[in-house]
């Protein structure tokens, strides 16, 4: 039973994906920033955090090279 305690649940991920992405616009609210830093582990954040970075940075390459080549 420790195990499914320690995996965060669906519902838990869309919490941390939600709070970086709202740490990446910089709007993320009290309630919110005062739930992260006191859960039990940062990993599931940081994990979030590069994932989403990826995707940002792969994007605006895309869509640069879109640009690029349709101008």
């Amino acid at each position: 039973m420790p195990d499914q305690q320690n995996k965060l649940k669906k519902s838990d991920w869309i919490k941390v994906v939600l709070s970086v992405l709202a740490a990446f616009f910089g709007v993320q609210s009290r309630s919110n920033y005062k739930r992260d830093f006191s859960s039990n582990s940062y990993w599931p954040y940081i994990f979030a955090g590069l994932v989403l970075m990826l995707v940002f940075i792969a994007s605006v390459y895309l869509l640069v090279r879109f640009a690029l080549a349709y101008l």
